[in-house]
């Protein structure tokens, strides 16, 4: 494990306050134990290099090697981006968010201050859960879906007995019967493993078991128990102090929304919110051409104030009525025209909605790719990080990917991966990222492991030690798994309420690595380096330094085959946060299961 030679983050002994307004400046300072000459600030202002002098300072609280300087960043623009030159005696370095070169970096790779950006913080103390409504619990079984109910795709819906294993004859058709009652009943359950915020899959009224084809946005499915379950659920889970972020389906409607009816049957302003094409067996855009999904169309105006951005829109209104924030389900294809045209517009629009109605919402976006380009601080908060965490590390430890395509992809290229897509990000935006292992939409995370609970317990280590909000999906912490190779639908079994059923063991687990989370500033807040990268280890430091200069830090360490790994530990003795036992110097630890050090605390 390298000792860094030269540092800088967002934590306030390197940058005094962060989201201050343009034409202000902020004092940001970088630590170096190399023998500097000399030390700049590199900024970019109208596209050239500005060169700022820094001079030496010291920090109270800070007693290790190395030296202190200090510059005035000015907050020139929406967002500025700054690096720093070191200059040596036979040499100079560029220090920027990708670490230390001789070369220059291109600007992608610098530190970037945001002005005026505020974070919905209270994300970033959560670790939220994902509930599928349906497959969760059922607390009234007077609502529940009756057999051949109603039709959907030429099909009689189906019931299945709770507890029934998943088949593909009933991938949309098949309903279980849990609701929001159920989930309110299992607060106590909730609270007990450690969990503080829940994010629930679409519960609009539609016809489906997954209800992302909703046939009316302004109320509560009655199978789910209809509004007054969501007021009672809301208030319940606020009065635990659980936060309750919903799903929003703002790419398409269902087929049978009343606006879209309106637009089958010629009325000019509905016929405008959706894409009409003559060269196709489908008359209309629809998410990946399924005929109950048709697209919406932001072109208009009226779509727009209908969902996203109106007094009364979607958005605004079901935070008005007790949601604390949004996940946008396939955020990166929302657009005009029937494509992504004009998509990051929106989502700013969205955004300030969002914000004028609760001022700490927090919005998140389904981007299963590379977000990048979307998480400027103006739009989503953050993104759901597939694409930047969760996908390459299960691929890691598993050897396939999510598609079950072998893979030898070793742990020196993961941290690559990581360290790449974290350091291309403003601080706020990484600690904002949404990150999960497996959810709704991919396999289970301990089925694409074989069924290894130690691996798992490795994964979930990393989860929830790592930069940005981790996420549970319902019943990874008691070992669901599933019966079939692939993802929908057998991805979402229905959640076992029998403890005989359960790996105990497993729970107390990850109730320990709950704790732990949100117990640690530098799991919640702090900056994320990686230290150890070799093909079947990687580890990771948090840290947070505090303006006095007094470090807080979790070292999160892991491991795919259970060989000793030999460490040497930094800067004197390290607390397993677990176990207790303290730990210093060069030594060898089983990380199969994974390991969190912690120092400072």
């Amino acid at each position: 494990m390298m000792h860094p030679t030269a540092r800088h983050n967002h934590t306030p002994a390197f940058t005094a306050a962060l989201g201050l307004p343009q034409s202000e400046s902020v004092a940001v300072r970088v630590w170096t134990d190399l023998p500097v000459t000399g030390v700049s600030l590199k900024v970019v202002r109208v596209g050239e290099i500005e060169y700022l002098n820094a001079h030496p300072v010291t920090l109270p609280a800070f007693t290790g090697e190395g030296q202190w300087f200090e510059a005035e960043l000015p907050v020139h623009a929406a967002r500025v981006r700054y690096a720093w030159e070191l200059r040596l005696p036979d040499d100079h370095l560029n220090l920027t968010a990708a670490g230390l070169t001789h070369g220059r970096r291109g600007f992608r790779s610098w530190f970037q201050y945001l002005a005026g950006h505020v974070a919905p913080e209270w994300a970033w103390q959560s670790v939220f859960y994902q509930i599928f409504p349906d497959r969760f619990r059922d607390g009234d079984p007077g609502n529940n879906v009756r057999e051949g109910e109603y039709e959907y795709q030429g099909r009689p819906i189906e019931i299945r007995p709770w507890g029934a294993p998943i088949d593909k004859a009933g991938d949309v058709h098949a309903h279980y019967g849990g609701d929001l009652l159920g989930i309110e009943e299992a607060l106590p359950y909730l609270t007990d493993l450690g969990v503080n915020a829940l994010w629930l899959t679409p519960i609009f009224v539609s016809p489906s078991n997954h209800r992302y084809d909703i046939s009316d946005y302004r109320h509560i499915d009655p199978h789910l128990g209809g509004d007054a379950a969501f007021d009672s659920l809301t208030q319940a889970a606020h009065a635990a102090d659980f936060k309750v972020v919903l799903d929003g389906v703002f790419n398409h409607v269902g087929n049978e929304h009343a606006l879209f009816r309106a637009a089958l049957a010629g009325q000019e302003r509905e016929r405008a919110m959706f894409t009409w094409r003559d060269d196709h067996e489908l008359p209309y855009h629809a998410f990946f051409d399924v005929p109950t999904l048709p697209k919406l169309d932001y072109l208009s105006g009226e779509a727009e104030q209908e969902f996203l951005a109106g007094e009364e829109s979607v958005v605004r209104e079901w935070l008005r009525r007790g949601a604390d924030g949004w996940r946008l389900d396939v955020a990166h294809m929302i657009g005009k025209g029937g494509t992504d045209e004009g998509n990051l517009e929106l989502h700013r629009a969205l955004k300030r909605a969002a914000r004028s109605e609760k001022s700490d919402a927090y919005v998140f976006g389904e981007r299963f790719f590379d977000p990048e380009a979307a998480l400027d601080g103006q739009g989503e908060d953050g993104a759901m990080n597939y694409h930047g965490f969760g996908l390459p590390l299960m691929q890691w430890l598993s050897g396939h990917s999510y598609t079950f395509t072998p893979s030898r992809l070793g742990g020196q290229e993961l941290c690559t991966l990581l360290a790449d897509t974290y350091h291309a990000l403003p601080p706020q935006v990484a600690l904002s990222m949404f990150n999960l292992l497996d959810s709704h939409d991919i396999p289970r995370a301990l089925y694409r492991l074989g069924n290894d609970t130690r691996k798992l317990r490795a994964a979930l280590t990393l989860l929830l030690a790592y930069a940005g909000v981790p996420c549970l999906y319902y019943g990874t912490e008691i070992g669901l798994s599933q019966t079939e190779q692939g993802a929908m639908p057998w991805c979402r079994e229905s959640m076992p309420w029998d403890e005989a059923d359960w790996n105990t063991d497993l729970r107390a687990e990850v109730q320990n690595l709950i704790r732990v989370r949100r117990n640690s500033l530098a799991l919640q807040q702090g900056n994320l380096r990686f230290v150890l990268q070799t093909s079947d280890a990687v580890g990771f430091v948090r840290e947070y330094t505090a303006a006095s200069g007094h470090t807080e830090a979790v070292l999160a360490l892991a491991s795919r085959t259970s060989e000793p790994v030999p460490l040497i530990l930094p800067d004197g003795g390290w607390t397993d946060l677990l176990s207790g036992e303290i730990l210093s110097g060069e030594i060898q630890l089983d990380l199969s299961s994974g390991r969190l050090l912690g120092r400072g605390q």
